[in-house]
């Protein structure tokens, strides 16, 4: 996550990048700000999030590494960690860009897009543990 975190830093504002690395909870509807819920069990809060503020976001960081196009957009299961693993290994060796230098860090942008993604899609929210 250190690439991904430099790569936040560099580009987003240090409150949207609060709001994409921070949720616990994202739904898939508008907040007008994140709701902090305190957790009894833990010495900390969580942060719920709306998909639709965390979505430009992770966009933002697509477009300034270029992910590419052949990054599966609906996943099912670990289907983004395998392609990661091997297809876009291979992918790098031909196609050049700024997500070749780091794969992790590409790696993690493509999670929070597709979480914010899916979550939109599908009207569910999902749980960051």
């Amino acid at each position: 996550m250190t690439g991904f975190l430099a790569l936040c830093q560099t580009h987003l504002s240090r409150e949207e990048s609060e709001i994409l690395c921070g949720w616990t909870v994202l739904v898939p509807f508008s907040l007008d700000k994140e709701i902090w819920l305190p957790i009894e069990s833990a010495d900390h809060e969580s942060m719920v999030a709306g998909a639709p503020q965390v979505l430009p976001l992770a966009e933002k960081l697509a477009a300034a590494i270029n992910l590419p196009p052949e990054t599966p957009a609906t996943c099912d299961n670990l289907d983004l960690s395998t392609w990661f693993r091997h297809q876009a290994k291979e992918l790098a060796t031909t196609r050049t860009g700024p997500w070749t230098t780091d794969l992790d860090t590409a790696f993690y942008v493509a999670l929070f897009l597709r979480a914010a993604q899916h979550s939109i899609r599908r009207g569910c929210p999902i749980v960051c543990t």
